[in-house]
Order: structure tokens, then sequence, then C-alpha cells
């Protein structure tokens, strides 16, 4: 979250900032936070005042001279007060963090200001055939396919071609499971395999920590990514009496918050930073706002598997950081030589709370003509942090919030839309991306 001191003293900043993030300023009244805050303060200076008494009183009565029943009276009817008191303070600062929780972070400066996808920015673009993009060929939202390859025949979509060569079957899983499931078959199922090899396999000679996490969590852990409680509709609940503990879990949308909440209430030491690492997990959503769209294949489903990268930085190295893993995305994309470009996301396309800088990247489709998102990257500054408590100690000895930095790495359906749109030849059958050839043991798929 937001600290509350940069909140009273740019209170217009922070009001326009949550306009340009289409936040609903009846949930972020900060008006309204700002005179919780100072009746916040204001108990709790009486409480201390109060309680400062109520000690010095204590202190008399262990004196038996002095312990008379006026004195006793005036004991009790302190006690009484600070109860009052202390019940008004849980009252206000319950309200206080009910509207801090709906305050977003701020955004960096180079975020453009929009309403929604169609302000958000090109900042690179690649193809196999091309490479790298000119700037002049760049512009908003997907201003560079007009640029990207079309192949010369007429293709078929990942549904269509999928079912042709006995690799996606999402027949079955309507019977098993409903809409928005799937089975992945035979090369479909080796690519997915391979993929999250490949990239793992480059992570850990990166440094990088390989780490397998819960699925399911409590809300704090989902709080702490601001996952709650702006995109509880999102998120699968296990009720409770079926848990242990008898409190409420959650399916997890991304190892994000599992891995963030490794470090929840820890303290880390600034030479043990940047901390690196990733997951390869099952996500599940419930895709809540887009019923009706892209309800056809795998593109928009309530679970897939993703490898997720994240990191932990000092403030000064989350920046570096978040390149570093948009660079590592690029990476994997033209290992796969699929056609891509990222944008920097406006102020109203900008995601989750916690976002100060995001990127998503996007990989072009030449049969629909579309780019799809793969993943984003997100530079989070110390906003997650503040709610997980996760520090470090300076060089001063200074204890600070460290910086998160979080990105999707990979996931497996929409990378496999992309080969086999990417990939397809007239006659049906896909071609493997050499990376792949041999985790899929072959060099093309055929119609069975």
């Amino acid at each position: 979250m937001l600290d509350i001191k940069f909140i009273r003293e740019h209170p217009e900043e922070v009001k326009q900032n949550i306009l340009n993030r289409r936040v609903d300023p009846q949930k972020a009244d900060i008006n309204k936070l700002l005179l919780l805050d100072g009746r916040k303060n204001k108990l709790m200076a009486e409480i201390d005042t109060i309680r400062s008494a109520r000690n010095k009183l204590a202190q008399e009565l262990k004196d038996p001279q002095k312990r008379t029943p006026e004195k006793t009276a005036e004991g009790k009817k302190i006690k009484e007060g600070i109860e009052v008191l202390e019940d008004e303070f849980a009252e206000v600062q319950k309200e206080w963090q009910e509207v801090m929780d709906w305050v977003p972070n701020m955004l960096a400066a180079d975020v453009p200001i929009g309403t929604g996808e169609n302000d958000n920015l090109e900042i690179k673009a690649w193809s196999p055939a091309m490479g790298y993009f000119k700037k002049e060929q760049l512009g908003l939202k997907d201003f560079s396919k007009r640029e990207m390859p079309t192949h010369d025949f007429t293709g078929r979509d990942h549904v269509e071609i999928g079912k042709m060569l006995d690799i996606i079957d999402v027949e079955q899983s309507s019977v098993v499971s409903g809409s928005r499931f799937y089975y992945l078959k035979n090369e479909a199922a080796l690519i997915q395999y391979g993929i999250f090899e490949l990239l793992k396999n480059k992570l850990v000679k990166d440094g990088f920590t390989p780490m397998v996490v819960p699925l399911m969590v409590r809300a704090r852990t989902l709080y702490g990514t601001s996952h709650f409680p702006g995109d509880a509709d999102q998120v699968y609940r296990i009720e409770n009496k079926y848990v242990e503990e008898g409190s409420d879990l959650y399916l997890v949308g991304s190892s994000e918050p599992p891995l963030f909440a490794y470090y929840m209430d820890k303290t880390l030491d600034y030479k043990d930073l940047p901390q690196k690492f990733f997951a390869v997990t099952s996500c599940f959503r419930s895709e809540v706002g887009s019923w009706g769209k892209d309800v056809r294949g795998i593109k928009r489903v309530h679970q897939f598997d993703k490898l997720e990268m994240d990191a932990l930085t000092t403030p000064e190295g989350s920046p570096e950081m978040q390149e570093h893993l948009l660079h590592i995305n690029e990476w994997m994309l033209q290992q796969l030589k699929l056609p891509y470009h990222v944008i920097l996301m406006c102020s109203g396309d900008s995601g989750y709370f916690a976002t100060y800088r995001k990127y998503d990247f996007e990989v072009w489709l030449p049969i629909q003509q579309v780019f799809v998102e793969m993943g984003s990257n997100t530079d989070a500054g110390d906003f997650q942090a503040r709610r997980f408590n996760t520090k470090f100690t300076d060089s001063d000895g200074q204890k600070k919030f460290v910086h998160n930095v979080n990105d999707t790495g990979i996931t497996g359906p929409r990378t496999i839309i992309a080969i086999l749109e990417n990939y397809q030849n007239p006659d049906g059958s896909v071609k493997v991306p050499e990376v792949l050839q041999d985790y899929v043991g072959k060099k093309v798929i055929t119609p069975r």
C-alpha cells in the first residue's frame, strides 16, 4: 500500500492518480481517508495520555496508605474511559484500512495517461525476418501489426488444427469440467513441457532459485500482492469447513502471491539482494468480466500452467531488474522465433493496484491478424512489500522496504496457440520450433 505520509503530503496528486487509473474514487476516497486519519491520530494521542495517567495512578495505589476508595474509583473510571476510546479507535482504524486498501500505487512518470488499451504505447517490436523494428514502425496499441508476417494461405485457428492433429481436446474437457477447460495431448503436451524446461534451465543458470509453492493460500497472501480486494472476483475460494485450521483458502491465479509471501514479515540484508526466484504452477481464475469473450479454445480458461519469475530488490535496483526480466521474456520469444511486441501500459490499463510500471509482451497471430497477450512484467515498487512487511537492512543499518518485481515468464496455452498459428503449413501440418524439436522428438506434427 501507499505510505500514509505520502498521501498526507500529496493528496491532490494521489486523487488524480486514482482517476487516471480508473479506480472507484468512492472506494478510494482520499478526503474521507484523511479525516479518518486525523481522527485516528487524535484518538491515539488521547489514549496515550489517559494510559499515562492510569500508569501514574497504578504506581500510587501500590502504596497502601494512598489506596483510598476515591483513588480506586478513579482508577476504575480511567479504565472504562480507555476501553471506550479503544473501541472507537478500533472502529476508526477499520474504516481507515478499508479506504487504504482501495488506494492504488502511484505510477511511474513515463507511464502514458490514457483510458484503456488503445492508449498503450509500443516500445519494441520484433519478428524473425526483420529483427527489431525501427522507431517509426512503432506507435499506439498494435501500430506495428502492419509490418508483421502473414501466411500466403488461408490458415486454421488453433481449435480446428488442434483437433485435426489430435493434440487439443476441448470437447471431452467440457464433459469432464465444463466450459473453459481443455486437454493437451501428444505433441501439445510435449511442447508445454519443453517451453517450461527451456526457460527453467536458463533461469537456473542465471542464478534464480527454483521453488515449488502452495497453490492454496490465505487471504493475507492475496492481499499482500494486491489481488485483494480489487480482483477478489477472479479468485476461487475453498470453504473453511474443509480446511483443518478453519480459515478460508484461495486457489492462486499465479505463483506470484506464494512466491512473495515466502518473505512475508522477514528482514533481509542488503548484501542478499536481489533475490530472484521462479515456480511452475497451475493457475486458476474465474475470468469474471470476460464471460462471452474468447470462449472458444484455450485462449482464456479457468486453469492453465505458467512459469512465473519474480524478484526482490533494493529501491535503486528495481528499474534494472524489471528490464532484466523483460530481456528474458524477449530471449524466450526469440528462441521460439515468434513475432511479438512490447507495450508500456497506460494509466487506465495498468492492471492491479500494485503496479508502478507495467509492460505487456504480446505475440502476433498471423491467422487472426491480432496480437495476443502472453504475459506481463511489473515493477510494484514497495507497494507489495508494505503489505507483506518485507524489509531489508541497508549499509547504514536502516530498515527499508524492498521493491518487488514480477513477471509472467511464459504460459502454456497461449504459447501453444502462437506456435500453431505461426508454424502451420497449408496441408494442416505444423512445424515444431527448432529449439523444441528435441523435447517433442520430431520436426513436424502431421494430421493423424
